[in-house]
């Protein structure tokens, strides 16, 4: 099987509409659920359901523990995970920062070589044809904000088309989303015009 890729324009932050190279994004085929997840296993190591499930929450909860405790976790050749704060006031100077000032921020996974060079023998890319591509129904707008800065973690901004790609819909609907999110503070703008992208909030 096939892993689905794209190209897509690199959009300026800056707003100064300066053409950036092509880059490239894998095109999703979807989300593997848990109960797909613990289905697999179950086929592969040929243990009761029930078995599966309790394990996988045992390593939920000793992951959390562990990292809410403050260690850095490695999980077999997996990889690393690992905690990162985010201070709530900006402050040049340590007295200016209270205990109450510093927040949990998110958790960090940092993959291992191990892991990253199975993941790249098992890949095998191919361009997509926009023929091949199919009208996927839109995501509901519980979700949309949620994909949206998940989006932003791992790329420095986004555009209103990506936007609506993303998301599966339309280009007038991405604007108004995205109006709201200005309006609830949870973004930024920057540039102008056909250069405007968007940002995380707190993010310089």
């Amino acid at each position: 099987m096939s892993t689905y890729y794209d190209l897509y324009e690199t959009p300026d932050p800056s707003g100064e509409g300066k053409k950036k190279p092509l880059h490239a994004r894998v095109r999703s085929k979807g989300t593997i659920t848990a109960k797909e997840f613990q289905e697999r296993m179950v086929k592969e190591q040929h243990m009761p359901h029930a078995m599966i499930v309790g394990i996988m929450q045992a390593i939920s909860n000793a992951l959390g523990d562990w990292l809410a405790d403050g260690y850095n976790v490695e999980l077999d050749e997996l990889g690393y995970f690992s905690t990162t704060l985010k201070c709530t006031r900006t402050a040049m100077n340590k007295k200016d920062i209270r205990a109450e000032s510093v927040r949990f921020e998110t958790v960090k996974f940092r993959p291992s070589k191990t892991f990253k060079k199975y993941v790249r023998y098992q890949m095998h890319l191919e361009r997509l044809d926009k023929k091949m591509t199919t009208k996927k129904p839109a995501v509901a707008p519980e979700k949309r904000k949620e994909m949206m800065l998940k989006f932003l973690e791992a790329n420095v901004c986004i555009t209103r088309a990506e936007y609506s790609r993303l998301t599966n819909i339309t280009d007038r609907r991405a604007s108004c989303d995205l109006q709201e999110y200005l309006a609830e503070g949870i973004i930024r703008k920057r540039g102008g015009g056909r250069s405007v992208v968007y940002i995380k909030r707190n993010q310089e």
